[in-house]
């Protein structure tokens, strides 16, 4: 079997044969027994003698040829064959082997010789051998760097013990890395070796502690929010209408603390006055920044970024006996509830009460809407249901989701608690029905008095959009539909309150289409609005994940609610069992097995044990 000697990338390797054909043969590296195909140019010359007894001579030449030496013999950047650079050195009889020897050491002198990988080499001059041993240090640093943390991560993970806290950006490495880094590439080429990912490495290895927080501080590092300056601006109110005669009360559940909208009620002779009251930090011009750039207040278990500062929310949330300043719009109902005209003015109001779902709902609701009980606003609350059923009827669609379901995570004496809540009863109806008139109604508004406003837009067959064009709403069925009545919780609420007071003032003080706070919200609100809602899925998975651990629940059931989408119960997880399932018709259920819960990658393993066939 022919033997060769070969250039592979930058080095050289001796090789046996195996088959040689006009352009390429198949060859066989020696001692590693690797099989490749080569060009044919890229065999350096060939090997007569048994390729043990030659590979052995090359390991006693090759340490003793003094590379220094040959460099002083020759000039720089001047290329030189092996057989000229042996003659130099060797004598002109070297032999083969000493050839192959000069050509190995010098393959290896990068610093001191190109290599043009055909046997010929040049001498580098003193500038470039520097620039090359500076990149060769950096190499070896990079290498040595590698090896450290590689062993200090491999010790760690296979002896189940936390490192000291070694000199790593956390945040950075997994979320902004520089991939060229040895840290960056020990966890790379470990989360292949142990089949998981660099966050459950820092996680094994204590360098990630608190999962939860960790998700938390790198959502709030990568969506930066602006924090206004302590410097509120006073509200002269004296101009306001005072309105202390309204019983102003709000509905919300009780850990609201952004209270944005609260309702009241007046009996004339012949019908009611409705108000709608919603709170008024529009009228301070210093937050218009912090909220273009917001967004939105974001909400997860446990806790929540407010979008405004919590000084601004305490000044003009509508607590309990407090007097605020309100934007209120007032609808004139006729005896059978027919709104007759709608007028909008800044008032000052005394909020009356706090109402709270969690205790209002026992007695407000749907089998005890006959039942006369006594209870605070009992026939203020029946009124604007029956007024929001019959604006629900008038719209043709329901306001309210009725499977929906809602879920509160409470955290106990370090006790998970999670309490699902089906939409649907008469307070929901109610607060959105009332929503969803106040909010066309001054979208209608700013519409006739040709005052920009953000709309929400949603047409057939096309998603809801953000938009400063008024356009109709089909999937709520109305024509115009603006979000102005959570000014405390989110921004286009809050421009399009500043646009509705200067309507009321009759001013110029509002924004223009061309306005950068407003061209911020309307680009970039659903973009961002997106990543909060994914950020808050992520953190109700991750707990509720942690809820299944802590109930050590191994079996659990689950509704079809779309084709293979599988919503399951008591947490809200939903899953694709495309893969387990054909199609079910909507409502099927099934049981399933849960195993493998991973929190760092807040996922699990399930399988089917049963559905219950309809």
């Amino acid at each position: 079997m022919e033997c060769v000697v070969i250039a592979d990338g930058n080095s050289y390797k001796l090789a046996t044969i195996i088959e040689s054909h006009k352009n390429h043969s198949q060859i066989e590296l020696f001692e590693d027994k690797t099989k490749k195909k080569i060009k044919q140019n890229q065999i350096i010359f060939t090997i007569t003698e048994d390729i043990k007894n030659f590979n052995q001579e090359l390991q006693a030449t090759v340490p003793q040829i003094d590379i220094p030496l040959l460099s002083e013999l020759i000039n720089e950047n001047e290329k030189n064959s092996l057989e000229i650079l042996s003659s130099i050195y060797f004598g002109d009889d070297a032999t083969l082997s000493q050839k192959t020897s000069l050509l190995f050491k010098l393959a290896d002198s990068h610093i001191e010789f190109h290599n043009y990988q055909d046997g010929s080499f040049s001498k580098c001059s003193n500038e470039e051998q520097q620039q090359r041993l500076l990149s060769f240090n950096k190499q070896k640093q990079a290498q040595e760097q590698y090896q450290y943390y590689r062993s200090l991560f491999v010790d760690a993970i296979d002896n189940n013990s936390k490192l000291d806290n070694p000199d790593i950006d956390v945040f950075k490495t997994l979320h902004k890395p520089d991939k060229h880094s040895a840290i960056y590439k020990v966890l790379h080429h470990l989360a292949i070796e142990y089949k998981s990912t660099p966050l459950e490495i820092f996680h094994k290895v204590g360098l990630v502690n608190d999962l939860a927080e960790f998700f938390i501080t790198s959502f709030t590092r990568d969506n930066s929010f602006i924090t206004p300056e302590d410097t509120e601006q006073v509200i002269d109110t004296t101009t306001l209408n005072q309105r202390f005669d309204l019983k102003v009360f709000s509905i919300d559940d009780s850990s609201t603390t952004e209270i944005d909208d609260a309702f009241s009620v007046e009996i004339t002779d012949n019908g009611y006055i409705i108000g709608i009251h919603i709170a008024a930090p529009a009228l301070d011009t210093s937050l218009n920044e912090a909220v273009a750039n917001n967004i939105s207040t974001i909400y997860y278990p446990g806790n929540k970024i407010t979008m405004l500062p919590m000084n601004i929310i305490n000044k003009y949330s509508l607590w309990e006996q407090t007097s605020t300043p309100v934007v209120s719009i007032f609808f004139n109902l006729d005896s059978e509830l027919n709104v007759l005209e709608y007028t909008s003015s800044l008032n000052m109001v005394k909020i009356d009460a706090n109402l709270r779902i969690e205790a209002l709902e026992n007695l407000f609701n749907q089998e005890n809407l006959e039942v006369e009980h006594g209870y605070p606003y009992e026939s203020e609350l029946k009124l604007l249901y029956k007024f929001a059923c019959i604006l629900e009827e008038k719209r043709g669609k329901p306001s309210v989701n009725n499977l929906f379901t809602d879920y509160s995570f409470n955290f106990v004496d370090n006790k998970i608690e999670i309490k699902p809540r089906i939409r649907g009863n008469p307070i929901d109806k109610l607060v959105s029905e009332l929503m969803i008139l106040a909010n066309c109604s001054w979208g209608r508004m700013l519409t006739n008095s040709f005052i920009p406003a953000i709309y929400r837009v949603k047409q057939p067959n096309y998603p809801v959009k953000m938009t400063l064009s008024p356009d109709s709403h089909t999937g709520l069925n109305v024509d115009y539909y603006t979000w102005s009545t959570s000014p405390l919780r989110r921004s286009a609420d809050f421009i399009n309150q500043k646009q509705i007071i200067s309507m009321i003032n009759k001013s110029k003080d509002f924004y223009t289409i061309a306005d950068p706070d407003l061209c911020e919200v309307v680009d970039n609100f659903d973009t961002k609005y997106a990543k909060y809602i994914d950020f808050q899925n992520k953190m109700e998975r991750y707990w509720s994940l942690k809820y299944l651990i802590q109930e050590k629940s191994s079996e659990i059931e689950g509704t079809f609610l779309y084709k293979s989408t599988v919503s399951l119960s008591g947490v809200p997880i939903q899953i694709d069992v495309a893969n387990f399932s054909t199609p079910k018709p909507k409502g099927t259920k099934l049981r399933l097995k849960i195993y493998n819960i991973n929190l760092s990658t807040i996922n699990f393993d399930f399988k089917i044990i049963s559905i219950e066939e309809v």
